[in-house]
């Protein structure tokens, strides 16, 4: 089913973008010799963005899931003749 592969690949992505976030957020918080370096910032931003993507997309291929479970399980109307 295509639905199946692409929850699993959102959520790689999630967990990966989670991942990328933590480290950039640890490297904004370490006492390091130098400030904020602008590439730690966008990548946390962008991190952070990949990783809300990733949750709607999750939801959205859920929802559609969900329906179509609900659609196999309804009865069948066959006309009678």
């Amino acid at each position: 089913m295509k639905t199946k592969r692409v929850l699993k690949i959102a959520v790689l992505i999630g967990t990966l973008a989670l991942i990328s976030a933590g480290y950039c957020f640890r490297l904004m918080t370490a006492p390091l010799s130098y400030d904020w370096v602008p590439v730690v910032v966008i990548g946390f931003v962008v991190a952070i963005g990949v990783f809300v993507v990733s949750l709607i997309a999750s939801f959205v291929v859920l929802i559609r899931m969900r329906r179509s479970f609900r659609a196999l399980d309804a009865p069948q109307i066959t006309p009678n003749i």
